[in-house]
């Protein structure tokens, strides 16, 4: 019942497609039995690459064969070249969403700050897609409340207008709020000229891209000028949108050997979970800083997951500078700068440096991503840590976990002199059963009594839904047993990738844990073997109950139940009043019409399908 890592049994469809495949650039998809697309790839040449998931299975890391061992189908699409099979990748991982693909953790649309250009007065706001619809756009920005306070200073400082005033077809008779506390210079009713709107618009603009020297340096000609001419008042109002622009800038860092505007990309991992960052320089220093969080079934090495991250940001960036430096290599340079060119309309320098000042540039954006990495991890743990008990913590130490767990999944096998077998899954969380996680079992393939078998047949078919879906084990998997359940339980569980998952059985009578690397007797008055204890005696009552049900069913099986409109209820009280099925075939309409719940409809079913029966030959 059981399966061992091994070569791969492909059918004769999948072999066909593996003949076929053309040495050629493109597209691949796995599939499962279900049809679903698990995971997306591209290739310089097919042929090679799809291949090589189904040789020497037996080499590749445990993740990697978990996956190969879904894929019962895959598809293909020729492309011209490497850098449109890039392209095609980008689309159609965002469109299928595959389950191995690397991917952001809270998959969500960011937001941009959008000036409309293509207006006669453009305004600022915020809005979560790009258009092509001649506006500007700037981000997408990571950080929320960042991009809040940028929009309030930017657009107060500016005078640009944030209303939804389709002007100049539109018009009010007096200025809003805006207006009376300095943040809009009303153009709604003429208060300004289009032309002095249109210089504070690009003054906006280019504070956005990073252009704060030349900004400065317009701002104190033009209070200069208004000096000479006597207007002190606009004098003022500009000396002081300098030093607010001033203060801005030298809040930013500047990065020492970095003059022009760049993009650093870093990336730190650690396991399945991975930190990207990206900082955004210009003029020297940085602009903003963005995070992405990001998360792989295959625990990919960082290459993959900065593919991943130039994937998702320069796919919705709104403006790509000239120039991209990565903390790390990534798979088929020349291909991403194709890409990016494209999507920049203009050659990008993609670049991996080897020394001097970009290099610690690009360490600086590692450096970056390894402390959100770390913060992503804390926050997690802290999580855990909020709903952790004292039986969780000796629990803990006792198996010489690094985390305490937080979730218990326990099997048990149930049977009467080898008939009706079932087994039952109950799951624990918090140290309290969650039902909705509950599970129970008919076994289909053993025959007699086989506790070995019966637990390798239920854990297989759990464990092979639980991978397909791309959920992940308990924190502990426990099964009611001893040495031989645990050895067939963690055959089937390295059958599907999940040799990290900790596994152990407990022994009734003497309440003994076996673990894989022997037995371990905690103490009666341990508060983690009370857990366990409870977590055992759940999974047999939930088995016990199953079985009982079962059996029942059985034992009361009889013609009845071939009445249309007859339950189990009405069934039971017929039984119950005539005793037998040959004293109900008997009864007259007036005797059945005596049986509590049974109805005139109920009587003549029951009298019709007796005397069909009986014409039977």
């Amino acid at each position: 019942m059981s399966r061992k890592p091994g070569p791969k049994s492909l059918s004769p469809e999948l072999e066909n497609k593996l003949a076929a495949l053309p040495a050629a650039p493109g597209v691949y998809l796995h599939k499962n039995k279900q049809g679903k697309v698990i995971y997306v790839g591209k290739a310089k040449l097919l042929t090679n690459r799809v291949r090589s998931y189904f040789h020497s299975l037996e080499q590749k890391d445990p993740k990697t064969r978990m996956l190969v061992r879904q894929i019962e189908d895959l598809d293909y699409i020729v492309t011209d070249s490497a850098a449109d099979a890039l392209v095609l990748e980008n689309q159609l991982i965002k469109e299928y969403k595959p389950l191995y693909n690397v991917r952001l953790k809270d998959d969500k649309a960011y937001p941009y700050l959008r000036v409309s250009m293509n207006e006669p007065y453009p305004r600022v706001s915020v809005v979560r897609r790009i258009q092509e619809d001649g506006a500007r756009y700037f981000g997408p920005f990571t950080n929320v409340y960042a991009m809040r306070r940028t929009l309030g200073f930017a657009a107060g400082a500016f005078q640009v207008r944030t209303c939804h005033l389709d002007l100049p077809e539109q018009t009010v008779d007096r200025p809003c709020l805006d207006h009376q506390i300095g943040r809009c210079g009303a153009p709604c009713v003429d208060y300004e000229t289009r032309e002095e709107y249109a210089r504070k618009v690009h003054r906006l603009v280019r504070f956005l891209d990073g252009a704060n020297d030349e900004v400065l340096d317009e701002l104190r000609r033009e209070m200069a000028r208004h000096s000479e001419d006597l207007r002190f008042e606009e004098a003022a109002r500009l000396r002081d949108l300098i030093r607010q622009v001033e203060d801005t800038t030298t809040q930013s860092r500047p990065i020492s050997g970095v003059t022009e505007n760049c993009d650093l990309c870093g990336v730190a991992r650690q396991g399945s979970e991975a930190s990207g960052v990206i900082l955004r320089v210009r003029g020297g220093r940085i602009l903003t800083t963005l995070h992405f969080p990001l998360t792989d079934k295959l625990e990919s090495e960082r290459g993959t997951f900065m593919g991943h991250l130039l994937r998702e940001y320069y796919s919705r960036a709104g403006d790509i500078p000239r120039e991209i430096y990565l903390s790390c290599e990534v798979e088929d340079l020349p291909s991403w700068r194709i890409y990016l060119s494209e999507r920049r309309g203009g050659p990008v320098r993609l670049a991996v440096p080897k020394r001097g000042a970009k290099k610690e540039a690009t360490e600086l954006a590692h450096t970056n991503a390894a402390f959100k990495l770390r913060e992503m991890l804390m926050k997690q743990d802290l999580r855990r840590r909020d709903t952790v008990t004292p039986a969780d913590i000796q629990l803990q130490e006792a198996l010489e976990l690094h985390t305490a767990p937080k979730t218990i999944e326990c099997f048990d096998i149930s049977n009467f002199q080898g008939k009706e077998t079932v087994a039952s899954l109950v799951f624990f969380k918090d140290g309290k059963p969650l039902k909705s996680r509950y599970r129970r079992f008919r076994i289909r393939t053993v025959q007699g009594i086989d506790d070995f078998a019966s637990m390798a047949e239920v854990l297989d078919r759990y464990y092979g839904k639980l991978v397909a879906k791309g959920l992940p084990p308990a924190d502990v998997v426990m099964v009611d047993g001893g040495a031989g359940q645990l050895g067939k339980a963690r055959e089937v569980l390295a059958s599907y990738g999940l040799h990290e998952t900790q596994l152990i059985g407990l022994a009734k009578k003497q309440e003994t844990i076996h673990r894989e690397g022997g037995t371990l007797n905690l103490p009666r008055s341990s508060e983690a073997l009370k857990l366990l204890q409870q977590v055992r005696d759940e999974a047999h009552r939930f088995a016990i109950t199953y079985h009982r049900l079962v059996r029942d069913r059985r034992t009361t099986a009889s013609e009845l139940d071939l009445i249309p409109g007859i339950g189990n209820m009405k069934k039971l009280a017929l039984l119950h009043h005539f005793g037998s099925v040959r004293q109900i075939r008997k009864a007259g309409p007036e005797e059945l019409a005596e049986v509590r719940s049974i109805n005139r409809h109920d009587v003549v079913a029951i009298r019709e399908f007796f005397l069909n029966r009986k014409d039977e030959p």
